[in-house]
């Protein structure tokens, strides 16, 4: 079925809409500059105004791609335009219900169900309340739809396959983890390309889809060595996240002296996973992403932990995905309909949303538009297991699951309706068998049959 590009307009109006009117009314992103949000804009300033910290270390400790774009976004509309500003969040946060509805055509060729599908990936209330703030749950959102769009269309020229890579890069500097769905993807187009065209075909349909991501991957380690002095793929919180996700550790302190004799001290802690003793919070002396410093302090508090114990935290880790409030929308409790929004729409994720979106990915079409789904989800279930989970990580991903929802729900219809034709087909039949006439077919002016039976 063709793309209906009438839907996609409405769908993306209606998205930036509801978000242009939240972001005006409800709350901007200039308005919620704290915390991890702070830290985006901060880099973000530094960048515009060439501007490197005394400790350049601190620039590695995060992927690079969320606070470019938010720098780009202030040199081009400005730092303290509000509506300009507004207007881009909108847009960007917009970005996913067109592309969804249009993938969801390729697993239900229906326009009414792909306008559903963008219809409420429009609504859904998380990805509405994330356009309020500087992180980087828009853009990833944006670029992981975007992404899935681009790489299911069937590409004669080999611009439409670049212009997925380029997307996928994007998210990957944005959101290092993109990089496991990525590689599932392109070895997909490469296996069927080899099927297809042999070598050369696979060869060439990678090539446009890697070069991008090649380019991402090298400037990455490049500037990552420059701020950090060692190798790595793009940042330096790695061992980070994995200290939360495979210790009872909650919080991390440190103080060092930078090399220009300033003495900084720096702490980090999940908000998912507040300290609840002394022993969950540990201080040191160093800087605050040293990776020997780090995985020395993982490795001593792994020390006798049986395996089922690390099992069982993973689990943990991937509950903590889904059961929870998104921070930092959930610290708005006031008025009373917003808190009543994030709990309603956390309880609908988790006890419909998700159970169906498994439902879905078993009963729908397997093509590559099933396998960019999953591949989308499973990437935050796996990160969250050996990465650490939060409630705001699984924002981006919601409208896969929502698509995967709306599938089920249409495949279980369908067998339904299936099913009772069949089982009118076999009554019907059976009533022949026994010379009776089915029910509604007249009788004919030669029946013999009396007219009380053909009754």
């Amino acid at each position: 079925m063709r793309t209906p590009r009438l839907i996609l307009i409405a769908v993306f109006a209606l998205a930036f809409g509801v978000r242009l009117v939240w972001l005006l009314n409800v709350l901007h992103p200039l308005d919620a500059v704290y915390s991890d949000m702070g830290g985006y804009v901060d880099r973000a300033d530094w960048l515009i105004a060439h501007k490197t910290p005394a400790e350049p270390r601190v620039l590695a400790i995060y992927p690079w791609g969320a606070h470019y774009l938010l720098a780009l976004e202030f040199w081009v509309l400005g730092r303290t335009a509000r509506t300009a500003l507004a207007i881009a969040a909108a847009a960007i946060g917009a970005l996913p219900a067109p592309c969804i509805a249009a993938l969801s055509l390729r697993l239900v060729p229906s326009r009414v169900v792909a306008a559903a599908v963008g219809v409420i990936v429009a609504l859904w209330y998380p990805q509405v309340a994330f356009a309020g703030f500087f992180l980087s749950e828009i853009w990833f959102s944006a670029a992981i739809a975007a992404h899935a769009a681009l790489t299911v269309q069937p590409w004669k020229r080999p611009w439409g396959r670049l212009a997925a890579g380029v997307v996928a890069a994007i998210a990957f500097v944005v959101r290092p983890q993109f990089l496991i769905t990525w590689a599932v993807d392109t070895a997909s187009h490469a296996f069927s390309r080899l099927r297809r065209g042999g070598p050369r075909l696979a060869a060439s349909a990678v090539f446009w889809l890697a070069l991008p991501m090649a380019v991402a991957i090298g400037f990455s380690a490049v500037r990552l060595h420059r701020l950090a002095g060692h190798w790595g793929l793009i940042s330096e919180n790695d061992q980070m996240t994995r200290i939360w996700a495979e210790t009872e550790i909650c919080q991390l302190r440190s103080s060092w002296t930078t090399p220009n004799g300033e003495r900084w001290s720096y702490w980090f802690n999940p908000p998912s996973k507040p300290a609840q003793k002394p022993s969950d919070i540990v201080q040191f002396e160093g800087y605050i992403a040293d990776p020997v410093i780090l995985r020395r302090i993982r490795e001593q508090r792994l020390r006798g932990v049986p395996w089922t114990a690390r099992l069982v935290r993973k689990l943990h880790n991937v509950a903590l995905l889904y059961n929870q409030l998104p921070w930092p929308e959930s610290n708005y409790k006031d008025p009373d309909w917003r808190f009543d929004l994030q709990r309603g729409y956390a309880t609908a994720l988790l006890y419909v949303i998700v159970p169906l979106s498994v439902v879905g990915a078993v009963l729908g079409r397997k093509n590559h538009a099933m396998l960019i789904s999953v591949a989308n989800l499973c990437t935050s279930v796996f990160c969250a297991a050996f990465f650490f989970g939060e409630a705001r990580y699984h924002v981006p991903y919601d409208p896969f699951a929502v698509l995967l929802a709306v599938v089920a729900c249409y495949e279980i219809a369908r067998r339904v309706k299936r099913k009772l034709l069949r089982r009118r087909h076999d009554h019907e039949e059976q009533r022949r068998a026994r010379g009776e006439r089915p029910a509604g077919e007249a009788a004919g002016p030669g029946d013999p049959r009396p007219a009380a039976l053909a009754e």
